[in-house]
């Protein structure tokens, strides 16, 4: 005679691998709680982008030129002010492609979630988060800070 199976017992949880059922319902994600947050991500990258226009680039009018050495500062300020451009770009394109990658991924997970009403929502869901998801891919990353 065979000794009785053992039944699984509680899964015990963790921080590292909290329990299935909490991750199913919407205390951790939440399509809205995603869209608000890669809509923020976005605006917030718009406004890095326009930041360095706040200043604006440098101006021969704001320098003495009856002084020697004008020039040579115009354009040290012309390339930290060009420097300046590009970071602010650079961190405008990482910010807003998080934005992109949690607006896709809310839509792919929302697509996959059992309570969604019709087949065609879903289909629609899973295929704009897909495609959101592709062509961030597919844009190749760009990010070079020329030093």
């Amino acid at each position: 005679m065979q000794p009785p199976m053992q039944q699984p017992g509680p899964q015990t949880t963790n921080m590292y691998h909290p329990p299935q059922q909490m991750m199913m319902s919407g205390g951790l994600f939440s399509l809205h709680k995603f869209l608000m947050i890669g809509v923020i991500l976005i605006l917030v990258a718009g406004f890095l982008s326009v930041l360095p226009d706040f200043s604006g680039a440098p101006a021969t009018v704001d320098y003495d030129t009856s002084e020697t050495g004008w020039i040579d500062e115009f354009d040290k300020d012309t390339e930290a002010h060009n420097d300046f451009v590009r970071i602010m770009d650079t961190l405008a394109t990482l910010v807003g492609m998080a934005g992109v990658g949690l607006i896709g991924y809310a839509f792919v997970r929302e697509a996959y979630d059992e309570d969604t009403t019709t087949s065609g929502l879903r289909i629609t869901l899973l295929l704009l988060g897909s495609i959101m998801l592709l062509q961030m891919i597919g844009s190749g990353f760009n990010l070079s800070i020329t030093l």
